[in-house]
């Protein structure tokens, strides 16, 4: 599992970056873990998503080809609102305490063998602070 925090941060007109943190680390209380999954072409790929005091939630293909669907399942508790956006947003208000649920990437028939990854962001409701996590799609043989 390969996660990554940053958070943002204006202080006197200069974006501010503060660096990588642990698995399992946090930003204020802001976490987010994803898993690795592993599929074969015309299957699906479930990742494992869980998440701390965040209000917002989104994801980006970042190797995944855009013809791929994304899909969000099973998420408790249930975000308030869903956003048809680029990226997509799941929205808890008032911010939720912890987040479980899951991203079926399916594979189309056809997809090439190999690793891809996908982006996975939590934030607060403010957008001023964010957690970032990678998940790595295997599509097998």
């Amino acid at each position: 599992m390969r996660t990554r925090r940053t958070m943002l941060a204006l202080s006197a007109g200069t974006l501010c970056l503060t660096g990588c943190g642990a698995p399992g680390g946090s930003n204020g209380g802001l976490t987010i873990e994803v898993a690795d999954a592993t599929a074969a072409p015309g299957g699906t790929a479930r990742i494992a998503v869980q998440a701390s005091s965040g209000g917002v939630l989104t994801w980006q293909l970042a190797e995944i080809p855009e013809r791929w669907q994304v899909a969000h399942e099973n998420f408790e508790p249930h975000p308030t609102a869903v956003r048809e956006s680029y990226p997509p947003e799941l929205v808890w208000d008032p911010v939720a305490e912890s987040v479980t649920g899951s991203l079926a990437v399916a594979v189309p028939n056809g997809a090439t063998p190999g690793e891809y990854v996908l982006v996975v962001e939590a934030g607060t409701a403010t957008a001023d602070e964010r957690a970032v996590s990678e998940a790595t799609v295997t599509v097998e043989a």
